[in-house]
């Protein structure tokens, strides 16, 4: 493992953010900022280490990586050291934020003062998918076995048992629930075990482009008479009014093998973000180095190949943005 994140926080007692002078300034001292990133082996290790190497490149700015237990632990620990605050920036996504500030598991209580977005790395879609022709729409699984991720993960189950219970109305005593994980959902399903499971990929807006999860390749390779369940957009809609900012959106149709139809599914952002707290000069020399290189993350990572200008603002709205990142944004021309 490349670092631990004991030496992360080291790393941060070095960090020089206050006084300083103005951006770009050719002689301004070097300003290290910690990454609290992602399990080791993951991509979202993997590309927040891209950022360290690119960043290798800024006259000044060095960020340095290191891998964690996950975004519940990153959140957990920004919120409670506010020293760290200033000094560092973690990947976690809008939906975790959501959960932390109104204590809902997988959080054992309130972590109030949110964070605010950086950018974005990778765009989660996620559907649902069937083998019986009886199962039609979402609302057909009601009485039915559904096959989730484990039921702390945020993408796999928290959101799309949400979108069921709240944005269709369908009871939770009312449809049976497997928290497998997503590989073991896409097995049950083609074993006759389910009637439909989690399904998904990773997705850039800006070209419609999506690429399917390990998982959900194997299934839509497997041979069978497969039949993708789209989310109705306004089920997405009245969750996400609900406090879980998940986004609808449309992958048009053949944007990969077997599916001739548009498809609606629904979006959660793995982001980098920051306190409030952390400086704005820092935000905006951060996500200026972002998006002058967001095309060199595909040369780190596959999911680098799915981030575009437009993606790294996706879904959130521009209160929700750090001050110093949307200045970036707007001087880029990606935001009005």
């Amino acid at each position: 493992m490349k670092r631990k994140l004991a030496s992360t926080a080291a790393a941060a007692v070095a960090i020089c953010v206050c006084g300083v002078a103005p951006a770009f300034a050719a002689d301004r001292a070097p300003v290290t900022v910690s990454l609290i990133a992602a399990p080791f082996g993951t991509g979202s290790y993997v590309i927040s280490n891209a950022l360290e190497q690119i960043s290798n490149k800024h006259p000044w700015l060095r960020i340095v990586s290191s891998e964690s237990p996950g975004f519940v632990f990153n959140y957990r620990k920004l919120a409670s050291e506010p020293a760290l605050q200033k000094t560092t920036i973690i990947g976690s996504g809008p939906v975790v934020a959501a959960l932390a500030e109104r204590g809902e598991k997988p959080f054992d209580k309130k972590y109030p003062g949110g964070v605010k977005l950086i950018a974005n790395y990778n765009l989660v879609a996620v559907w649902l998918a069937t083998l019986d022709p009886n199962i039609r729409t979402v609302a057909d699984l009601a009485g039915k076995k559904l096959a989730l991720g484990q039921a702390p993960q945020i993408n796999w189950a928290v959101e799309p048992r949400a979108v069921i219970n709240i944005g269709y109305g369908i009871p939770a005593d009312k449809i049976n629930i497997q928290y497998v994980g997503p590989a073991g959902a896409v097995a049950a399903l083609l074993d006759g075990t389910v009637n439909a499971a989690v399904v998904g990929g990773y997705l850039d807006p800006e070209k419609s482009k999506v690429a399917l999860s390990p998982q959900t390749m194997e299934f839509v390779s497997s041979g069978r008479n497969v039949r993708h369940l789209g989310w109705n957009a306004d089920a997405v809609r009245k969750t996400a009014a609900t406090g879980i900012p998940i986004v609808p959106f449309t992958i048009a149709a053949n944007s990969f093998d077997g599916q001739t139809e548009a498809l609606p599914i629904f979006v959660d952002n793995a982001a980098w973000v920051a306190s409030p707290n952390f400086p704005e000069d820092l935000a905006y020399e951060i996500t200026k180095l972002i998006i002058d290189n967001v095309e060199r993350f595909g040369e780190y990572t596959a999911i680098g190949k799915l981030m575009s200008r437009g993606a790294l603002p996706f879904g959130w709205q521009q209160k929700d943005i750090h001050p110093g990142a949307l200045r970036a944004y707007k001087e880029a021309g990606i935001l009005k």
